[in-house]
């Protein structure tokens, strides 16, 4: 098509702002001198014109002089800096280290970019499947005042290692306003060519075919594939169905009527199909997994207990004088215990515990899910890791059979979030009583629940973004636990509320994970049935049980055994010589 485009820009004016973008970079050493006031003014305009979902407009913008916050600021970020170090081997550590990454004490002035995500008088459009978006227009109003700062000849540095709640403490946010971005604002020392860590070798530019696919994610522009990065795992297998078919073809032979044993002979074959044979390997090792971690959601006076109980109940599991540690102790189950992400004074356990803790906690409880993210996506990965690793010791040491369960104060807030957010059911449907907490408090973690689903709770959402929004350390690390026994063809018993919580966000990783799990019992926590049944599980106990750490899953796990136990023993027709 030839002629002029309508709304075209001159030549001139698109080389120019092509330009900008191009040499818009991240300023980390910045020269003495204020700014012209006149400047920043066009600076925030030009972010106050940024695209927002609905016309919103949710941003807000601190602009921070006062050098003792900017202190105590960049106090955090070193704190951070040292924390993220450790992720990197030595050689790298060291180079980490070594570069200049922020300037909060030298730049003219910071500015943090907010997201007002309070309720307004009706909900904002095109948020209701993507709330998200909301986030996103005010990394648009970033971006905007970004170039327009490069085109004032200023440099601006995003400090994302530092802690969202020092912001909130620092610059008085109230809850609902969330920091976006913490910029370093000033006269650069020098505009480079390429980013820093370009220019170090950190790593190296992807070329833009890599990034770019045509209708499906898959192949670049130019329909050539895009480079796969090294291969992953191999997945869940297929559940067996010829095991447990030849599982149930066996039942007519032993000497019963046919399908006397009701579920238990469901159980056996269920058994023998996630072992992907016939006969199985006999449950002779079973082992529970209890994952312990808090949740920062409890400062909204969601939980009858304060968070200290966790760590107190994780002391009397160690010392044998919780019930998981009797009911497992009565029917032969092995016990592993971890600390996930414990916040309490774990000081108190016993010195030579019956129950030995596994330390592997990720960080101290996550963050109250009503105001930010419950975790950094990193975190719920290594929380994921935790849970995978424990399966996989399980299985390596000769389990045949696992089960899950956890502890942790204010849990019932994050597993109520996850199945609203999977289920697409409702908050005053799912949000229970907890540990007993009364209406009154049920009412407030209804509304907790629903402003932690208008950030995350779109059916849309990626799970491990889910995790990290709502989620827990604990939750996390039951799904990697699942997913993992799964991989290995062992089958796990489902204890409650919260081990279907993080079943259903396994099933959203891996929708073949379900095969290989059993629901142990319809707990009374409300919105447990729905989860259930989303799961297409069906409870194998009624006993009114909502404790959690494992109990209903050890006994129905116990149950399970027997099932298997009993068809293998048994005499068939032919050989105890009953005439059929």
């Amino acid at each position: 098509m030839s002629g002029e485009v309508p709304g075209r820009f001159d030549d001139a004016s698109r080389s120019a702002l092509y330009r900008i973008m191009e040499l818009r970079r991240d300023i980390r050493k910045f020269c003495p001198g204020e700014i012209d006031p006149a400047a920043l003014d066009r600076i925030l305009r030009a972010a106050d014109v940024a695209p927002s979902v609905g016309f919103s407009q949710p941003w807000a913008f601190i602009v921070v002089r006062d050098a003792g916050v900017r202190a105590r600021v960049r106090e955090s970020f070193l704190r951070c800096r040292e924390a993220e170090s450790a992720r990197f081997p030595a050689d790298r550590r060291e180079k980490y280290l070594a570069y200049k990454l922020e300037g909060i004490a030298e730049s003219t002035l910071n500015l943090c970019v907010a997201a007002d995500l309070r309720p307004r008088d009706e909900a904002i459009l095109g948020t209701t499947v993507q709330p998200d978006a909301v986030r996103a227009s005010v990394c648009c109003a970033v971006q905007n005042l970004w170039l327009a700062a490069r085109a004032e000849g200023l440099g601006v540095g995003w400090v994302s290692i530092v802690e969202p709640a020092v912001l909130r403490r620092e610059l008085g946010l109230p809850a609902g306003v969330e920091p976006i971005a913490y910029l370093c604002i000033g006269h650069a020392e020098a505009f480079h060519e390429r980013p820093m860590l370009e220019e170090t070798k950190w790593r190296a530019r992807r070329e833009l075919s890599e990034l770019v696919h045509m209708d499906r994610f898959r192949g670049g522009a130019s329909g050539a594939p895009v480079r796969e990065s090294a291969p992953k795992e191999a997945g869940i297998p297929p559940f067996d169905e010829a095991a447990a078919t030849a599982s149930l073809d066996y039942q007519r032979l032993l000497t019963k009527p046919h399908g006397s044993l009701g579920r238990l002979e469901e159980i056996a074959a269920w058994y023998a199909g996630a072992h992907g044979r016939f006969p199985p390997p006999r449950p002779e090792r079973a082992e529970v997994a209890v994952f312990c971690a808090d949740h920062g959601v409890v400062v909204e006076g969601v939980s009858a207990y304060p968070s200290s109980v966790t760590a107190a109940m994780v002391a009397n599991v160690m010392s044998g004088g919780a019930a998981i540690s009797c009911i497992a102790q009565r029917l032969r189950v092995g016990v592993t215990l971890v600390d996930v992400g414990v916040a309490g004074d774990l000081s108190i356990a016993p010195v030579n515990p019956r129950i030995p803790l596994v330390r592997a906690k990720v960080r101290a409880g996550t963050g109250n899910l009503r105001v930010e993210m419950a975790m950094h996506p990193d975190e719920a990965r290594a929380a994921l890791d935790v849970g995978r690793r424990v399966a996989s010791q399980a299985v390596e040491a000769g389990g045949t059979l696992l089960a899950v369960g956890e502890i942790g104060i204010g849990n019932t807030t994050s597993a109520a979030a996850l199945i609203c957010a999977l289920t697409g059911a409702l908050p005053e449907d799912v949000v229970g009583l907890g540990t007993g907490v009364g209406e009154d408090i049920r009412a407030r973690k209804v509304q907790i629940v629903a402003d932690g689903l208008r950030r995350y709770g779109s059916t849309l959402v990626d799970p491990l973004t889910l995790l990290s929004g709502l989620g827990g350390l604990e939750l996390a690390a039951m799904c990697g636990f699942l997913l993992e026994a799964a991989r290995r063809r062992t089958p796990v018993v489902l204890d409650g509320y919260l081990a279907v919580a993080a079943a259903l966000v396994a099933k959203r990783f891996e929708p073949a994970v379900t095969s290989y799990l059993l629901a142990s019992h319809a707990s009374a926590e409300r919105g447990a049935a729905i989860a259930v049944g989303a799961l297409g599980l069906r409870p194998l106990l009624d006993l009114g049980l909502r404790l959690g750490e494992g109990t209903g899953a050890v006994l129905a796990l116990d149950l399970v055994r027997t099932a298997v136990e009993t068809q293998l023993a048994m005499s068939t027709f032919a050989t105890a010589g009953v005439p059929r």
